[in-house]
């Protein structure tokens, strides 16, 4: 049969044998006794066609999908569309417009069009008066999608605003629970919230990979462990949902599939940085969710990243049942960041006095110095590949000689101490301070680690949000005000904590006495029967950290005998930190 259309003004098309499909759509997957169901939506549609005496040419549906959301695909509508441009349909039956789309007239009209120019009617069970062959059914047509937007709208709008009332009472609000976790109800006042708790089967590992990352081990390798010891990831432990997952993400890549669910590097990172390890609600910063332009093409949306959910006085929600001490995953943040002094070590490396905690550099690229062996002959080697900086040529220095040099200079200068030298005087107070921050194991020293880690977290997240809204991301009116909102509770924030970390140092910088035999050393300081010598190497690493910020080591200008050793190791001093901006 030709497909209903009109050749020209006036011509009514002819509806005998007409072949009409149904079409049907429900956001949640659910049968009950409502009109709305996928089932009472089927028969309603199938009582029309028959009423009419029309063919019932097929059925398509989708269950469980938002007729909103531009990101969503919608199988059962891309194969009905098939068939109409196959010249297969002539009538379209739904139940109701929003069961079509609730994106609004405009993408309705845009429907009803593709259909017209196939010679397609769209009929409703529910808005009889809707008949797209006559200009008062188009007419009603834009009214109907106008209301049907609108109630989406509203939906969309109280939905947004519970989770956001949920989430400030530290609810996790959507979504499978991260890992390391699971998910229980729990009363929270008159609200009824989800808590995350520890996983007993996931929160092992979480606690695993924190230690690792702690103590120095990568993001890869970190993996790569996880991989040979046969680490379940999310998408094991989810089950049959787990493997409907994987089946959907295979179904979008490219990649081949591999046997089971591999562990990479960025997984292990998202993890780590997750604030709910700690316990902390969080908050999306800078997400932009995927969208469509006008021509219909999809437009990628940002990743953005979890941050602490703060209160109206910036301070932090704890919501949930942490992985690890608050502290532990402050510092933990520290050495994902780069801010402490953990080198990751290689295996094969023995641990040295000089290399491996962030002590010895390069002079000439500024690159950590490592350890190695050429024979039977320790050294140190810059860590960058000669080559790669101009006059670099692969620095290396005798490992012996070079800790000679350093210990020597700096029991040299401890034990000619100038008692009416400021330099000296200030040297030795900030070696008094690290010495008892080394031997603080109080609540303050932890408390001072956290507060001075989230004094940093707050201050990059002020600079996330300035990088976002130099970027567009909060260029309309409802972003300005909640960068505005954001900026004021982080800034309070960090106020309150500068002063809290002030107070803190304050207290910490009391009279404090080195030992007395560091001072009053009598012959070689580092020679046999000395102190220093009978000291394991890391309590001589651990002096050596009390006055020293760094040891660089300059390209020599000779070689052997010729070498200026002495010369080339250069110690910069301990020093108190400068305030930020000093």
């Amino acid at each position: 049969m030709t497909p209903l259309r009109n050749h020209r003004p006036g011509l009514a098309p002819s509806l005998d044998d007409v072949r009409a499909v149904s079409y049907i759509r429900q956001s949640k997957r659910r049968e009950d006794d409502s009109q709305a169901s996928p089932m009472a939506q089927r028969d309603r549609c199938a009582s029309l066609i028959s009423s009419k005496g029309w063919k019932e040419a097929g059925h398509f549906e989708d269950v469980g999908k938002s007729g909103w959301d531009p990101s969503i695909h919608r199988p059962g509508f891309e194969e009905m569309m098939a068939a109409v441009r196959g010249g297969h349909v002539d009538a379209v039956v739904v139940f109701s417009l929003s069961r079509l789309t609730r994106r609004g007239a405009l993408e309705a009209m845009r429907i009803i069009e593709e259909l017209e120019s196939h010679g397609v009617r769209l009929v409703s069970v529910e808005e009889p008066h809707l008949d797209t062959s006559t200009p008062v059914g188009v007419g009603i047509l834009a009214i109907i999608a106008g209301l049907a937007q609108q109630e989406s709208d509203m939906k969309s709008a109280y939905v947004s605003a519970t989770k956001d009332t949920l989430r400030r009472a530290g609810s996790h609000v959507s979504g499978v629970a991260p890992y390391g976790f699971t998910t229980e109800r729990r009363m929270n006042g008159k609200l009824s919230v989800m808590r995350l708790v520890p996983d007993p089967v996931e929160a092992p590992y979480v606690r695993d990979m924190a230690k690792w990352a702690a103590e120095g081990m990568s993001a890869s390798q970190i993996a790569k462990r996880l991989n040979e010891d046969g680490a379940p990831t999310k998408v094991t432990t989810l089950g049959k949902s787990g493997a409907k997952r994987l089946a959907a993400r295979r179904a979008r890549g490219t990649s081949e599939s591999v046997e089971r669910p591999a562990w990479v590097s960025s997984t292990v990172l998202r993890i780590l940085r997750d604030p709910r390890l700690a316990g902390y609600a969080i908050e999306w910063q800078g997400r932009v969710l995927p969208t469509k332009d006008a021509d219909g093409e999809p437009v990628p949306g940002k990743m953005g990243r979890r941050v602490i959910l703060r209160d109206d006085e910036g301070q932090p929600i704890e919501a949930h049942d942490a992985l690890i001490p608050a502290e532990d995953w402050w510092q933990l943040q520290d050495v994902l960041d780069g801010r402490t002094q953990t080198v990751v070590r290689s295996g094969r490396r023995v641990a040295t006095l000089l290399a491996g905690h962030g002590l010895l550099f390069c002079d000439v690229c500024g690159s950590v110095m490592v350890s190695d062996k050429r024979g039977e002959k320790p050294y140190y080697k810059c860590n960058r590949a000669g080559g790669v900086v101009a006059g670099h040529g692969g620095l290396v220095i005798g490992q012996e000689a070079a800790d000679y040099e350093t210990a020597g200079r700096v029991w040299a200068r401890l034990t000619a101490m100038d008692p009416e030298d400021p330099d000296d005087l200030e040297w030795l107070a900030e070696a008094a301070r690290r010495f008892a921050r080394q031997g603080d194991t109080s609540q303050r020293d932890a408390e001072r680690a956290s507060v001075r880690a989230e004094l940093e977290h707050v201050r990059e997240s002020r600079r996330i949000l300035h990088t976002d809204r130099l970027a567009g991301v909060y260029s309309d009116k409802t972003g300005t005000q909640m960068f505005q909102e954001s900026m004021a509770r982080l800034s309070a924030h960090e106020e309150r904590t500068a002063e809290r970390l002030a107070q803190l140092d304050s207290a910490e910088n009391r009279t404090i006495q080195l030992p007395n035999e560091w001072t009053g050393v009598d012959g070689d300081p580092i020679g046999e029967g000395s102190t220093w010598s009978g000291w394991d190497l890391k309590t001589k690493r651990e002096f050596l950290a009390l006055f020293l910020d760094s040891v660089r080591i300059a390209k020599s200008v000779g070689r052997g005998r010729n070498a200026n050793t002495t010369d080339r190791v250069i110690l910069r001093w301990a020093e108190s930190p400068q305030p930020e901006g000093a």
